[in-house]
């Protein structure tokens, strides 16, 4: 049996596997390594596996998580493995190569993945050939939750925002600007408080200025990642992520201003993932 998790910056989906049939399924917070040091990793993960299944009966970990990109970040996560599964094979590597190689498979493409954050890579089959380091939401992760939100949360605190919008986002939040303020500059995760507001900005995709802002910021993501790689109107390009799946209309328009072929699109990588490792 082997266990696959694919971990962004808000939960970890985990599955345990044999051959192509999935045992079991379940969720633990997000593991980044930027965010959890490896003794608050391997508790969170002992408590997580306890009872769920017999840790001896596992012949390998494939972890895959936001944050995962340098050896020292991946050691954070291995090593958290390695007290949990010791001597077991354990694999610790970047969401994209995930995204990739369920997307792809042993196909070539631009992988990208939009959630909480943002990124997008190239992939020739095996490798990411191709990609751009990660910003996070505070400088980059254009066309992401956290950058949905943070452009709005903007405009709303500026009174940029159409009258009608911001009474719709206090009436839906009860959000005051000091609230705002305090959950971005004072509290932990503001990437997922400033992503939780994609919620609010789907439900009111009609209006012009909402419409307008979310292609506004997928356009972004065009012009700031994907069109830094070599030959992207010539490849095809899949996404991964609930951003882009639930926007998806808006994201293929942004797409075809800038000639880039859209193929694929999944909220989750994990059931490529599974028929990956299955192979």
């Amino acid at each position: 049996m082997i266990l696959i998790a694919d971990s962004g910056s808000t939960k970890t989906d985990w599955v345990v596997v044999k051959g192509n049939e999935v045992l079991q399924s379940f969720k633990t917070v997000g593991l980044n390594p930027y965010f959890v040091k490896t003794e608050e990793a391997r508790g969170i993960l002992q408590e997580a596996f306890n009872g769920l299944f017999d840790n001896n009966a596992i012949d390998a970990v494939w972890f895959y998580g936001a944050g995962c990109s340098s050896e020292g970040k991946q050691a954070v996560i291995d090593s958290a493995l390695q007290a949990i599964f010791p001597g077991k094979h354990t694999f610790v590597d970047h969401d994209m190569l995930a995204a990739a190689r369920a997307l792809f498979g042993n196909q070539p493409g631009i992988a990208c993945i939009l959630g909480t954050g943002s990124n997008a890579c190239v992939y020739d089959g095996q490798h990411i050939t191709e990609s751009l380091f990660s910003l996070g939401y505070m400088f980059g992760d254009e066309g992401s939750g956290a950058h949905l939100g943070k452009t709005y949360i903007a405009e709303h605190l500026k009174e940029k925002a159409p009258q009608d919008i911001m009474q719709a986002f206090v009436e839906h939040y009860g959000l005051s600007r000091e609230d705002i303020l305090t959950n971005v500059y004072k509290k932990t995760n503001p990437n997922r408080f400033l992503a939780s507001f994609t919620h609010f900005l789907k439900d009111h995709l009609h209006h012009p200025y909402i419409y307008q802002l979310v292609q506004g910021c997928f356009e972004a993501f065009f012009e700031e990642q994907v069109c830094h790689f070599s030959r992207y109107t010539q490849r095809k390009l899949g996404c991964i992520g609930s951003v882009a799946y639930h926007f998806r209309d808006l994201f293929v328009k942004a797409a075809d201003k800038y000639s880039v072929h859209t193929e694929t699109f999944m909220i989750s990588p994990m059931e490529g993932l599974v028929k990956y490792h299955a192979t």
